[in-house]
Protein backbone atom coordinates (compact mmCIF):
# COMPACT_ATOMS: atom_id res chain seq x y z
CA UNK A 1 0.00 0.00 0.00
CA UNK A 2 2.83 2.34 0.60
CA UNK A 3 3.91 1.67 -2.91
CA UNK A 4 0.52 2.62 -4.17
CA UNK A 5 0.56 5.78 -2.12
CA UNK A 6 4.00 6.57 -3.46
CA UNK A 7 2.82 5.96 -7.01
CA UNK A 8 -0.22 8.12 -6.40
CA UNK A 9 1.93 10.81 -4.86
CA UNK A 10 4.34 10.65 -7.81
CA UNK A 11 1.46 10.81 -10.24
CA UNK A 12 -0.01 13.72 -8.33
CA UNK A 13 3.33 15.52 -8.34
CA UNK A 14 3.71 14.77 -12.03
CA UNK A 15 0.20 16.02 -12.78
CA UNK A 16 0.78 19.10 -10.67
CA UNK A 17 4.05 19.78 -12.46
CA UNK A 18 2.38 19.33 -15.82
CA UNK A 19 -0.47 21.64 -14.77
CA UNK A 20 2.00 24.24 -13.56
CA UNK A 21 4.02 23.99 -16.78
CA UNK A 22 0.83 24.27 -18.81
CA UNK A 23 -0.20 27.35 -16.82
CA UNK A 24 3.24 28.89 -17.36
CA UNK A 25 2.98 28.24 -21.10
CA UNK A 26 -0.53 29.75 -21.17
CA UNK A 27 0.70 32.82 -19.30
CA UNK A 28 3.66 33.24 -21.66
CA UNK A 29 1.44 32.98 -24.73
CA UNK A 30 -1.04 35.38 -23.13
CA UNK A 31 1.85 37.74 -22.40
CA UNK A 32 2.96 37.61 -26.05
CA UNK A 33 -0.61 38.35 -27.19
CA UNK A 34 -0.81 41.24 -24.71
CA UNK A 35 2.52 42.59 -25.95
CA UNK A 36 1.23 42.46 -29.53
CA UNK A 37 -2.00 44.20 -28.45
CA UNK A 38 -0.04 46.76 -26.41
CA UNK A 39 2.18 47.55 -29.43
CA UNK A 40 -0.92 48.07 -31.58
CA UNK A 41 -2.54 50.16 -28.82
CA UNK A 42 0.61 52.23 -28.41
CA UNK A 43 0.59 53.13 -32.10
CA UNK A 44 -3.12 53.88 -31.97
CA UNK A 45 -2.70 55.97 -28.80
CA UNK A 46 0.17 57.91 -30.39
CA UNK A 47 -2.02 58.61 -33.45
CA UNK A 48 -4.91 59.74 -31.23
CA UNK A 49 -2.58 61.97 -29.19
CA UNK A 50 -1.20 63.53 -32.38
CA UNK A 51 -4.73 64.18 -33.65
CA UNK A 52 -5.67 65.71 -30.29
CA UNK A 53 -2.60 67.97 -30.40
CA UNK A 54 -3.52 69.10 -33.93
CA UNK A 55 -7.12 69.83 -32.92
CA UNK A 56 -5.96 71.68 -29.81
CA UNK A 57 -3.64 73.81 -31.93
CA UNK A 58 -6.46 74.48 -34.40
CA UNK A 59 -8.84 75.44 -31.55
CA UNK A 60 -6.23 77.83 -30.12
CA UNK A 61 -5.84 79.44 -33.56
CA UNK A 62 -9.62 79.90 -33.85
CA UNK A 63 -9.76 81.29 -30.32
CA UNK A 64 -7.01 83.80 -31.11
CA UNK A 65 -8.80 84.77 -34.34
CA UNK A 66 -12.03 85.26 -32.39
CA UNK A 67 -10.26 87.47 -29.84
CA UNK A 68 -8.71 89.62 -32.58
CA UNK A 69 -12.03 89.90 -34.41
CA UNK A 70 -13.79 90.92 -31.19
CA UNK A 71 -11.13 93.57 -30.47
CA UNK A 72 -11.37 94.90 -34.04
CA UNK A 73 -15.16 95.07 -33.78
CA UNK A 74 -14.97 96.93 -30.45
CA UNK A 75 -12.54 99.42 -32.00
CA UNK A 76 -14.82 99.80 -35.03
CA UNK A 77 -17.86 100.38 -32.81
CA UNK A 78 -16.06 103.04 -30.74
CA UNK A 79 -14.67 104.72 -33.85
CA UNK A 80 -18.08 104.89 -35.59
CA UNK A 81 -19.74 106.19 -32.41
CA UNK A 82 -17.12 108.94 -32.18
CA UNK A 83 -17.55 109.73 -35.89
CA UNK A 84 -21.33 109.99 -35.44
CA UNK A 85 -20.88 112.44 -32.57
CA UNK A 86 -18.33 114.44 -34.56
CA UNK A 87 -20.53 114.54 -37.66
CA UNK A 88 -23.48 115.80 -35.61
CA UNK A 89 -21.43 118.51 -33.91
CA UNK A 90 -19.83 119.62 -37.18
CA UNK A 91 -23.23 119.78 -38.91
CA UNK A 92 -24.68 121.68 -35.97
CA UNK A 93 -21.76 124.14 -35.97
CA UNK A 94 -22.08 124.69 -39.74
CA UNK A 95 -25.81 125.40 -39.40
CA UNK A 96 -25.20 127.93 -36.61
CA UNK A 97 -22.45 129.64 -38.62
CA UNK A 98 -24.96 130.19 -41.42
CA UNK A 99 -27.53 131.86 -39.15
CA UNK A 100 -25.10 134.14 -37.26
CA UNK A 101 -25.38 136.86 -39.97
CA UNK A 102 -29.12 137.02 -39.21
CA UNK A 103 -28.27 137.72 -35.56
CA UNK A 104 -25.83 140.43 -36.67
CA UNK A 105 -28.51 142.10 -38.79
CA UNK A 106 -31.07 141.99 -35.96
CA UNK A 107 -28.52 143.64 -33.62
CA UNK A 108 -27.78 146.33 -36.26
CA UNK A 109 -31.51 146.98 -36.67
CA UNK A 110 -31.94 147.52 -32.93
CA UNK A 111 -28.85 149.75 -32.67
CA UNK A 112 -29.72 151.86 -35.71
CA UNK A 113 -33.30 152.66 -34.65
CA UNK A 114 -33.83 155.37 -32.08
CA UNK A 115 -37.63 155.43 -32.03
CA UNK A 116 -39.45 152.98 -29.78
CA UNK A 117 -42.05 151.96 -32.36
CA UNK A 118 -43.94 148.67 -32.31
CA UNK A 119 -41.68 147.49 -35.16
CA UNK A 120 -38.60 148.29 -33.09
CA UNK A 121 -40.03 146.42 -30.10
CA UNK A 122 -40.86 143.42 -32.32
CA UNK A 123 -37.30 143.31 -33.66
CA UNK A 124 -35.93 143.68 -30.14
CA UNK A 125 -38.10 140.79 -28.89
CA UNK A 126 -37.00 138.65 -31.84
CA UNK A 127 -33.36 139.47 -31.08
CA UNK A 128 -33.82 138.51 -27.41
CA UNK A 129 -35.55 135.25 -28.37
CA UNK A 130 -32.77 134.50 -30.86
CA UNK A 131 -30.04 135.05 -28.22
CA UNK A 132 -31.91 132.99 -25.61
CA UNK A 133 -32.28 130.12 -28.08
CA UNK A 134 -28.56 130.18 -28.90
CA UNK A 135 -27.75 130.13 -25.17
CA UNK A 136 -30.03 127.10 -24.68
CA UNK A 137 -28.22 125.36 -27.54
CA UNK A 138 -24.87 125.96 -25.82
CA UNK A 139 -23.70 128.78 -28.10
CA UNK A 140 -21.68 131.39 -26.20
CA UNK A 141 -20.61 134.86 -27.21
CA UNK A 142 -16.84 135.30 -26.98
CA UNK A 143 -16.09 138.18 -24.60
CA UNK A 144 -14.05 140.84 -26.38
CA UNK A 145 -14.56 144.50 -25.47
CA UNK A 146 -11.95 145.68 -22.89
CA UNK A 147 -10.47 142.16 -22.77
CA UNK A 148 -6.87 141.20 -23.52
CA UNK A 149 -6.37 140.23 -27.14
CA UNK A 150 -6.19 136.45 -27.57
CA UNK A 151 -5.51 135.14 -31.09
CA UNK A 152 -7.33 131.92 -30.17
CA UNK A 153 -10.61 133.86 -29.94
CA UNK A 154 -10.07 137.23 -31.63
CA UNK A 155 -9.19 138.42 -35.10
CA UNK A 156 -7.48 141.84 -35.03
CA UNK A 157 -8.36 143.83 -38.15
CA UNK A 158 -7.26 147.22 -36.84
CA UNK A 159 -4.60 148.50 -34.51
CA UNK A 160 -4.28 151.88 -32.74
CA UNK A 161 -1.66 153.46 -30.54
CA UNK A 162 -3.07 155.10 -27.42
CA UNK A 163 -0.99 155.81 -24.33
CA UNK A 164 -4.10 155.99 -22.14
CA UNK A 165 -4.90 152.30 -22.78
CA UNK A 166 -3.12 149.13 -21.70
CA UNK A 167 -1.15 146.97 -24.10
CA UNK A 168 -3.11 144.50 -26.30
CA UNK A 169 -6.52 145.60 -25.06
CA UNK A 170 -9.52 145.33 -27.35
CA UNK A 171 -11.08 148.79 -27.74
CA UNK A 172 -13.76 148.08 -30.34
CA UNK A 173 -15.67 145.03 -31.61
CA UNK A 174 -16.70 145.07 -35.26
CA UNK A 175 -18.28 141.63 -35.30
CA UNK A 176 -19.05 139.44 -32.29
CA UNK A 177 -17.48 136.01 -32.07
CA UNK A 178 -19.23 132.83 -30.95
CA UNK A 179 -18.19 129.38 -29.77
CA UNK A 180 -19.93 126.05 -29.27
CA UNK A 181 -18.36 124.01 -26.47
CA UNK A 182 -14.64 124.35 -27.31
CA UNK A 183 -15.15 124.88 -31.05
CA UNK A 184 -14.88 128.43 -32.38
CA UNK A 185 -17.80 129.15 -34.72
CA UNK A 186 -16.63 132.64 -35.56
CA UNK A 187 -13.73 134.74 -34.27
CA UNK A 188 -14.46 138.19 -32.85
CA UNK A 189 -13.38 140.85 -35.33
CA UNK A 190 -11.74 143.58 -33.20
CA UNK A 191 -9.61 146.70 -32.97
CA UNK A 192 -6.61 146.38 -30.63
CA UNK A 193 -4.74 149.14 -28.81
CA UNK A 194 -0.93 149.30 -28.46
Amino acid sequence: MTEEIKVNENELEKEEKEAIIEKIEDLESEKEVNNDINDENKDELIDIKNQLDEKTKECNEYLELLRRTKAEFDNYRRRTQKEKETIYEEGFADAIKNILPILDNLERAVISTEERTPLYEGVEMTLKLFKDTLTKLGIEEIPALNEKFDPNFHNAVMHIEDENLEENVIVEVFQKGYKYKEKILRYSMVKVAN
